[in-house]
């Protein structure tokens, strides 16, 4: 079943979950959740599929998460300080796509990934002091901002994010990874072990460390609420879970994901060798040794998000059967079989008529759409070509999904013209037509109009003529009485 093309992602959520599935509201109106997503019809042509935008965020901040900063102070001084730590812990998870509906028997429900989801985290611990001057000495305006000495400044800071198309379903997910700067732990200055001033030169073996931290996101299943004793949530991508309807104009869905962030945290040291000279300072790294640091799983349970999906909804038939009486051999009548919406989405109905009686009776107009609240009718003539009794079903096709296969006994009876029940007050009941589709077959003393010859009772043929003459007579009397009473 092709689907439509992505539709606008939006995010409503609910504030608990629930579902419903039931008629339109007591006045004639659609029942909605409030803050519900609707759904629409998708591009199935038989209009048994819709989809609904869904997007999720949710951010976990971790208690050691910590921001502390005194910002300038004194406030208007010449001269001002400012201190600060901050300790960031937080991961962000936001996910897109859409949610798909599909029946007819049962609903089958499934989720379809959307564009640019994102894992980001900030982690870390920054510490400083800074110093800013903005002064006048001898007129001249001086301004100076920096790093305070002596008072330890720390910037170990993780922080890293990633798109990707969700779900980000098990095994691989989505990762993002970050590094801190490279802190400095120790130098040993070698060339002033041999004598070379530090003023002059220095040079040796320095160690310095730098932190890096991977997450990685999976989704590990879709929740769909309510869910049956023995159903289970979709677990993979394309993965699809079915739910019994109860029948209604529409059904609702709390539909949430559930997953985890896997963490992978590591500390690199990195010994290298150092020259430096005149101000100016050059490192070589040696190599980098990782130590791994395990730092676990953090569940993300995301809040749902309910969605209303609009049905169709077509009540049973009062009637299903359609008695077309007595119709005579070559005439027609016509009548319909009436379908109502009471749902709260467009239906579509297909008729089919037994191929073995098609001669008999046609569907004039074979397929129909309702829209909700309205009536529609789908037509059917009956025009037998033979004397007896007809039966045959019509068969409606809907896209209710629990009204799909509706059925109507089609039933009537061919008769001669001038049979005594023949249904002269119906204006589509016609005469006999001939083969050329017009007019009364020709007359030839028997009563189906064959053309053979009658004898006489000393087996000499009649004259044709008068036989002929004798037909035009009666037909045009019978006609012309037929006419009055129509007219009367």
């Amino acid at each position: 079943m092709k689907l439509l093309g992505w539709g606008l992602l939006a995010a409503t959520f609910a504030a608990a979950p629930s579902a419903l599935a039931q008629d339109a509201g007591a006045d004639g109106g659609p029942t909605v959740t409030p803050g519900a997503i609707i759904a629409d019809y998708c591009a199935d042509p038989e209009l048994r599929c819709t989809l609904a935008p869904i997007a999720y965020e949710k951010t976990i901040q971790l208690p050691v998460a910590f921001d502390w900063d005194t910002d300038w102070i004194p406030s208007g001084s010449d001269l001002q300080v400012r201190f600060y730590v901050k300790v960031p812990a937080d991961t962000t998870v936001r996910l897109n796509g859409q949610f798909v509906t599909e029946w007819p028997d049962p609903m089958t429900l499934s989720v379809l990934p959307g564009r640019n989801a994102f894992l980001g985290f900030d982690y870390g611990l920054e510490v400083g002091a800074k110093a800013r001057i903005d002064t006048k000495i001898l007129g001249i305006h001086i301004t100076w901002t920096g790093d305070i000495p002596y008072v330890p400044q720390v910037d170990f800071h993780l922080k890293g994010g990633t798109l990707f198309d969700p779900w980000a379903f098990a095994p691989n997910g989505a990762s993002a990874s970050a590094f801190t700067q490279s802190l400095k732990l120790f130098d040993v200055n070698l060339l002033g072990l041999v004598g070379i001033p530090s003023q002059i030169s220095k040079g040796g073996i320095a160690l310095n460390v730098k932190g890096e931290l991977r997450a990685t996101y999976t989704t590990e299943r879709m929740m769909i609420a309510p869910a049956g004793a023995n159903e289970t949530p979709i677990t993979t991508e394309g993965g699809k879970v079915t739910r019994a309807f109860a029948g209604g104009g529409f059904v609702e869905y709390d539909v949430w994901p559930e997953g985890k962030v896997h963490y992978d945290g590591a500390l690199h040291l990195i010994p290298s060798f150092f020259v430096e000279a005149l101000g100016y300072r050059l490192d070589l790294p040696i190599f980098d040794f990782p130590i791994t640091v395990p730092l676990g799983d953090q569940a993300f349970v995301f809040d749902p998000l309910t969605v209303h999906v609009p049905l169709p909804d077509i009540p049973p038939l009062a009637d299903d059967i359609i008695d077309f009486g007595a119709v005579p051999i070559g005439g027609g009548k016509k009548k319909s079989v009436s379908l109502s919406d009471i749902g709260e989405a467009t239906a579509l109905a297909t008729g089919f008529i037994d191929a073995t009686t098609t001669d008999a009776f046609k569907l004039l107009s074979p397929s129909m759409t309702i829209d909700p609240g309205s009536t529609e009718t789908i037509d059917v003539r009956f025009t037998p070509k033979q004397l007896g009794a007809f039966k045959t079903k019509l068969t409606l096709i809907t896209n209710d999904p629990d009204n799909r296969f509706i059925e109507v006994t089609l039933r009537g009876t061919g008769v001669e013209e001038d049979s005594p029940d023949y249904p002269t007050d119906e204006e589509d009941a016609g005469a006999p037509l001939d083969d050329a589709g017009d007019g009364l077959a020709a007359l030839s003393g028997d009563p189906a109009g064959c053309g053979c010859r009658a004898v006489a009772h000393d087996g000499a043929p009649l004259g044709g003529s008068l036989i002929a003459l004798t037909g035009v007579a009666l037909f045009t009397a019978r006609r012309r009485t037929r006419g009055s009473r129509r007219h009367a």
